[in-house]
């Protein structure tokens, strides 16, 4: 059974949306949380910020007591590894927190990827430790903010469906029953 609804359909906007959609008063905290830490940034480390928020968004399935701080802390040891190795030193910083651990190693891998050679492909340390930097300043800020535990994770998830949204057709106005 399809349905034709308004183009003001709570459903296809809202409170049911994916992401921002029919949310102004969210997309406008979003963007305030997010835009002082890429303006800083240069148009590909900026396209890297964006890919981290998407990759940070995935982490929450294999580290489901994931949260803002130890995000940050993660964050925080892998920023520090790159600047170290950055200046010529190969040394691993460890978190302070050792379930942040894994979770440097799947940060690490966001970031990473193998060619069709099968080497590994990576932005240059100096523009990974810059991103990597907004990134920790920007949970760093959410944290400030002392709205919740997951209010960085969750500005993340808006920002990644608004990012896959963009890339996906345009849906109908059709709501589509079984």
């Amino acid at each position: 059974m399809e349905i034709a609804c308004p183009d003001d359909c709570v459903y296809l906007s809202g409170a049911h949306a994916g992401s921002w959609d029919g949310r102004e008063t969210e997309r406008h905290r979003d963007a305030r949380r997010l835009a002082p830490f890429l303006e800083q940034l240069t148009e590909d480390q900026g396209r890297i910020f964006l890919m981290a928020l998407v990759g940070v968004t995935s982490l929450r399935v294999r580290h489901p007591t994931l949260d803002d701080r130890l995000l940050h802390e993660a964050v925080a040891a892998l920023r520090k590894t790159v600047e170290t190795r950055e200046r010529g030193v190969l040394y691993e910083h460890r978190p302070d927190d050792l379930r942040a651990e894994g979770l440097v190693a799947d940060l690490r891998g966001l970031f990473e990827a193998k060619d069709a050679s099968g080497r590994v492909a990576a932005p240059a340390d100096g523009d990974l430790a810059t991103v990597l930097s907004a990134l920790e300043a920007s949970i760093g800020a959410g944290q400030k903010e002392h709205a919740g535990a997951h209010v960085f994770l969750e500005t993340a998830a808006r920002v990644a469906a608004q990012l896959g949204a963009t890339a996906a057709p345009a849906r109908s106005g059709l709501i589509l029953e079984p």
